[in-house]
């Protein structure tokens, strides 16, 4: 017994797939340290809300009350995620945000936000009822090695369209001394992580947002403004009055089917870090709860929310892979959803430093996929191809022009336009051609 409560108080150095963590899966921190590493799942998952949530608000509305209005359903429907997802779903360390599969479908789509929100809410329900009778879990098994280590890199390179807008976003004449700036942080940051104690490298994110918003606002002004914003503000209002439009609704059927694909994905990419039990269940629960959840958003009129697959990068950065803070870090979420003043802090920080923070958590995703594709045994010439091809496809795919995706069937467009989904579809499809030695 008393070994069992030293072990979830004291820091555990638990080595997975090569990475050295302090805290595992299902240890419990000190409330200090469940506090830093909190706010640094938070420091993550904010910004996405705000910016994914502004673009999805303002093709609807230009109206500030009424975006205003949807970040804080959105927040809510995040912080629900979160919470369920860390208590009674896969009950994994991964951070939640709005799905961007499902904005592209919301920006694509020619019908109303009232048949927009009622496919989302119709396309969740049933992605739930699928998940519940077990048929997702089946899927984790063609998740090999070689699949997984593809997963995880896939979601660094396929995040470097967003990466690029986040840096060079602003006044095309300073765009050059921000990458200037972006380039200095970075490497602060890389310099951080080196001379700094594990212990405290939970507050390196954190702190990293807050120095980099500071120092950025001396040099280029402060960016945004917290004027005019309530304190306290109820967003039940504006919910989905139901409009079934068959075409809408079969569109975000394979937006989900894409969605699907990045749950999986993001649960898989988070197993050779924490190497959980029961995985079945984990993507039976996790699945069905996503589903969920997503039901809930589109009946309050929002984007859903999705596991985001940047969390084994973040995990490897900051050696905590426990799941316990992610619990205060919803409900902080919860709680800022009542609040536009508190929400409109994150909108203060720097797309360039968010864009510096994705490129430092980046950096561990990419040192984790390829601790998983080495780990435990013999790097091959065919392993590099079944990897290499869908990294290409993948990235190939986010550097599309706009008119050209819009050429692209509509049906098929939520999941041919998707670099993640296509890079996904061609490691499964060439990891069962290479699955065994030609004779």
């Amino acid at each position: 017994m008393q070994q069992k409560l030293s072990k979830s108080t004291k820091p555990v150095h638990e080595r997975h797939s090569g990475i050295e963590l302090r805290y595992g899966l299902d240890d419990r921190l000190p409330a200090r340290e469940t506090a830093l590493y909190a706010m640094q799942w938070l420091a993550m998952s904010l910004p996405f809300i705000v910016i994914v949530g502004a673009i999805a608000a303002t093709h609807h509305s230009n109206d500030s009350g009424l975006r205003t209005l949807y970040l804080q359903k959105t927040t809510f429907a995040t912080g629900l995620m979160l919470f369920g997802q860390a208590l009674l779903g896969h009950r994994l360390t991964l951070v939640s945000g709005p799905a961007t599969v499902l904005l592209l479908g919301i920006l694509e789509s020619r019908t109303g936000p009232d048949a927009i929100y009622t496919a989302i809410a119709v396309c969740g329900t049933l992605l739930a009822i699928v998940s519940a009778a077990g048929l997702f879990s089946a899927l984790r098994t063609i998740f090999t090695s070689r699949v997984t280590a593809t997963v995880v890199l896939l979601i660094a390179f396929t995040m470097t369209p967003m990466i690029v807008e986040l840096l060079t976003v602003g006044d095309a004449g300073t765009c050059s001394v921000r990458l200037a700036f972006a380039s200095g942080f970075v490497l602060a940051l890389f310099l951080a992580h080196r001379l700094l104690p594990p212990a405290v490298r939970a507050l390196l994110i954190v702190a990293g947002m807050a120095a980099g918003t500071a120092l950025f606002s001396v040099i280029f002004g402060i960016n945004g403004t917290v004027a005019n914003q309530e304190t306290i503000a109820s967003f039940f209002s504006g919910i989905t009055t139901p409009v079934f439009d068959i075409g809408t609704i079969l569109s975000f059927f394979f937006c989900f089917i894409a969605l699907s694909l990045n749950e999986i994905g993001s649960i898989q990419a988070i197993t050779p870090l924490l190497r959980p039990d029961g995985m079945d269940g984990r993507v039976r629960r996790g699945m069905t709860l996503t589903g969920a959840v997503n039901a809930v958003a589109g009946l309050l009129g929002v984007i859903g929310p999705i596991d985001y697959s940047l969390s084994p990068g973040v995990i490897a950065a900051s050696g905590c892979g426990s799941r316990f803070p992610l619990i205060p870090a919803a409900i902080i979420l919860l709680l800022a959803s009542f609040s536009p003043a508190v929400l409109s802090l994150a909108g203060i920080i720097p797309p360039a430093v968010v864009g510096s923070v994705l490129i430092y958590t980046l950096s561990g995703q990419i040192s984790s996929g390829l601790t998983a594709a080495f780990n435990g045994k013999a790097f091959t010439f065919e392993d590099g191809m079944v990897i290499g091809l869908p990294l290409l496809a993948g990235t190939v795919t986010t550097q599309l022009p706009a008119a050209v995706v819009d050429t692209f069937p509509a049906i098929l467009r939520p999941m041919a336009g998707n670099g993640f989904v296509v890079g996904v579809i061609a490691v499964l499809i060439l990891d069962r051609i290479f699955h065994r030695p030609v004779r």
